[in-house]
């Protein structure tokens, strides 16, 4: 006896209607991407690259205040390196009044004590030289001027031997971490010897003048002479730190593209791949719906 099988289109007409609404969703997401730029609008939807998204975004984050600090940095050593400037400029004007004070034919004719007296004050201007309301040269005590001003920038306790009596900033220094283990002293004091034999030169040559000693005048520029060696060095080794600083900031600039790229690659939509998939899925879309519509005209006399 011969099996006679059902003929139906139940089967036909459920797989394609699967078929439909998969390429349905697919288009849907792809449409998605290709408004938004991203591939998912949740972690949910980067199928298993959620732990490199969050840990790459973390790096950038952190590079990125990396750079935003070494740039304040930067600025603060900018600023001082100005002041250096402006000091080291000080300094020789003082010892051309020193060196002229030592001439006879000079001596009386120049107002070297009023002189003298406001290079020190424009010397301790520019220690107290502020950015963004902090003071430069006190150290970590940024909120006060480093040098005495009122009523009087004050000199060494004995004259001829170095101290920082005049200065009222902190022992310590700014540190600043330019990058992972990478720490700068970007700071620097006015407690320095460098000007503590500016105060105490300019202490000698009053002395000097006073008392009409051509010696202790010439111990005087002596002193001021071994400041502006030391002034130099001071200068080089900020233009040292702000070289430095922007040698790291570069390094970080680099690394932050890069990881930002990687997210990218993660996360954003490839616009040509989703293109190109999209008018894929829309012509088997279209297909589908075709042979959905000749499914649904066919009948049981069809097959016999």
């Amino acid at each position: 006896m011969a099996i006679v099988g059902r003929i139906s289109t139940y089967a036909v007409f459920q797989n394609t209607w699967r078929n439909i609404s998969n390429t349905q969703s697919s288009v849907f997401n792809l449409q998605g991407q290709l408004s938004s730029g991203l591939k998912a609008d949740s972690f949910a939807g980067l199928t298993g690259q959620v732990e490199q998204f969050t840990q790459l975004n973390a790096k950038i984050s952190k590079t990125k205040t990396y750079e935003e600090n070494n740039a304040v940095g930067i600025s603060r050593l900018q600023t001082t390196n100005t002041a250096l400037n402006q000091i080291i400029e000080i300094a020789d004007d003082i010892e051309d009044l020193m060196v002229l004070r030592r001439n006879p034919t000079m001596a009386n004719n120049m107002a070297f004590e009023q002189q003298i007296k406001a290079k020190m004050d424009a010397l301790a201007a520019e220690l107290n030289t502020t950015f963004e309301g902090r003071f430069l040269f006190g150290g970590t005590k940024t909120n006060v001027n480093p040098v005495i001003v009122d009523p009087k920038t004050p000199g060494p306790v004995t004259v001829g031997r170095l101290d920082a009596n005049y200065y009222q900033g902190s022992e310590e220094d700014l540190t600043l971490r330019a990058a992972d283990n990478v720490d700068i002293k970007y700071n620097v004091r006015a407690d320095n010897e460098a000007f503590q034999k500016l105060f105490g030169g300019i202490a000698l040559a009053l002395q000097g003048h006073t008392e009409n000693s051509d010696a202790i005048l010439k111990q005087a520029i002596d002193m001021i002479q071994e400041g502006q060696a030391d002034l130099n060095a001071v200068q080089a080794s900020v233009n040292t730190n702000i070289v430095t600083l922007q040698d790291q900031n570069t390094r970080h600039e680099a690394l932050r593209l890069y990881w930002k790229g990687v997210t990218e690659e993660v996360s954003k939509t490839d616009i040509l791949a989703a293109s190109t998939q999209l008018a894929v899925d829309q012509t088997v879309l279209q297909a589908s719906f075709q042979a959905f519509a000749q499914i649904n005209r066919l009948r049981l006399t069809d097959y016999l």
